[in-house]
């Protein structure tokens, strides 16, 4: 071989190894193919410049949020971060793949994911990463109905940091409340009642710390795959407006009570742990000290935030009876007009002192009178409204238009809204929400001064009412005609 050959081959081999030298440089790329989208969209993920025939995994990053509601007081929002598999495969031999996932039913607005050598530690730089947007999106279960038919909405993609947790539902322009999911991993479920003319309605939902931010895309947090304004229309067919159920029969069931503790100590139980006032409640004692007179009291709070003395727990006497011989006696007792929330029912015998726990459900009378003429005053009568800031007020909604809020606090739970009914003859429909009194909002995403700047949910009507924080509190819905 010649000099001028053997250079040659010598030249060839150092331009591979330094061309292969330079591609394990390179920095993998990961795209998507769209690069946003709502729950269940079809992605392409591909990604180049991996090693050569290496099982990878495309990592899905998001949160497991939930309120923080401490001794009845609010402080926003925690989370943890969450990972998941969304696909994997393995890369050509040219470091190239390319895979297929859905678009996870998970919260909405920007998400990392990242590209790893299957069993790479998580600490280690991943292969490749990029963001992906989950878009906000509103459906409607029907599209047509009678006056008061239930409009079923799905509202995929909302978020949980600071400016990504509110969406307002506006109803024709009227603000009916706002959307959360929470702790329904971004998904929201709610019903209202078809309320207006016969003809088309408009239904939109509008992000907004506070309000409604009518020119979010301006905001200089803005995302520009996030809408805004999602929405759809609802047709309502002439004809009867429907019946509501009754008030009665929207009360969530009774919570069972714990078995009776089989320990030698007294004990002392109801047949149910929760109730609305005037629910019936059979209470039982046993291994009380036989033949004794046994006193029964319910504790309360009283007192409330706006005087300045706040509030101390009260008992209050409910009966005395005699334990039998065998040391039980059994009682029975209505649901007390109380605060909703948990109360502890107490018994005394001698030297024994005995608790067990019952939580007093928010209740609602039917709209008196039902029937009325334009201008005239209607009574809305809520019991076992709360005392703490998640569970201290309710918020009342007519014809889908947000309305003010009532507290039960210093009325010991017992709340009288009156009214005047609009002018329109025809049904009118009353929805009565959950929400939040005060607190602080903080948690991820928030400004360093928390809700003092530029963000508060409070008193605003809580569509999504699973996702309340603190107490389950339920939403009523009624009706009452003018003529």
């Amino acid at each position: 071989m010649t000099r001028i050959a053997c250079a040659a081959i010598i030249a060839a081999a150092l331009a591979a190894a330094t061309s292969r030298a330079i591609a394990q440089n390179v920095p993998a790329e990961l795209t998507f193919s769209p690069e946003a989208g709502i729950v269940g969209t079809p992605v392409t993920a591909r990604a180049t410049g991996l090693d050569p025939n290496t099982h990878v995994r495309l990592i899905w990053h998001s949160g497991d949020p939930h309120w923080d509601v401490r001794d009845g007081r609010f402080f926003g929002i925690v989370a943890t971060p969450t990972a998941a598999v969304v696909a994997e495969g393995t890369s050509d031999a040219h470091g190239s793949i390319a895979l297929n996932f859905l678009v996870p039913e998970d919260f909405g607005y920007l998400h990392d994911v990242e590209l790893r050598e299957a069993g790479e530690a998580a600490a280690a730089p991943p292969a490749a990463a990029q963001g992906f947007t989950v878009v906000p999106h509103l459906t409607l279960a029907t599209h047509a109905g009678r006056s008061g038919a239930p409009i079923a909405i799905t509202v995929t993609g909302l978020g949980y940091r600071f400016y990504e947790v509110v969406w307002h539902l506006v109803y024709d322009g009227a603000q009916t409340g706002w959307l959360s999911a929470v702790t329904t991993r971004g998904t929201a479920h709610v019903t209202i009642p078809a309320s207006g003319a016969v003809g088309v309605h408009t239904l939109q939902a509008i992000e907004g710390a506070a309000a409604p931010y009518l020119n979010g895309e301006q905001a200089p947090n803005a995302q520009a795959a996030i809408p805004q304004t999602i929405g759809d229309t609802y047709r309502i067919l002439a004809g009867p407006a429907q019946q509501l159920p009754s008030p009665r029969t929207q009360i969530p069931p009774r919570d069972a009570s714990p078995a009776i503790d089989a320990t030698h100590a007294p004990a002392l139980a109801t047949d149910f742990a929760s109730g609305p006032v005037g629910a019936p409640i059979v209470v039982t004692g046993v291994r009380f000290p036989p033949d004794t007179a046994v006193a029964l009291t319910w504790e309360t709070l009283v007192g409330n935030r706006l005087s300045g003395n706040g509030w101390t727990t009260q008992e209050r006497a409910v009966a005395r009876v005699m334990s039998r011989a065998d040391g039980t006696f059994i009682m029975h007792m209505r649901t007390p007009e109380d605060l909703g929330g948990a109360h502890r029912l107490i018994a005394r015998a001698a030297d024994v002192m005995v608790t067990t726990a019952y939580s007093i459900v928010p209740s609602v009378e039917p709209i008196a009178p039902q029937i009325v003429r334009p201008g005239d005053t209607i009574t809305i009568h809520l019991h076992g409204v709360g005392w703490s800031e998640t569970s201290n007020s309710y918020t009342t909604v007519i014809d889908n238009g947000t309305v003010g809020y009532e507290c039960g606090f210093n009325s010991g739970g017992d709340v009288i809204v009156r009214l005047r009914a609009p002018g329109p003859a025809g049904a009118h429909f009353v929805d009565l929400y959950p929400t939040i009194y005060r607190g602080q909002i903080l948690g991820p995403g928030s400004p360093p001064s928390g809700s003092q700047f530029n963000g508060t949910y409070f008193l605003l009507p809580m569509l999504n009412a699973i996702d309340h924080p603190g107490e389950a509190l339920p939403a009523y819905h009624l009706r009452f005609d003018v003529r």
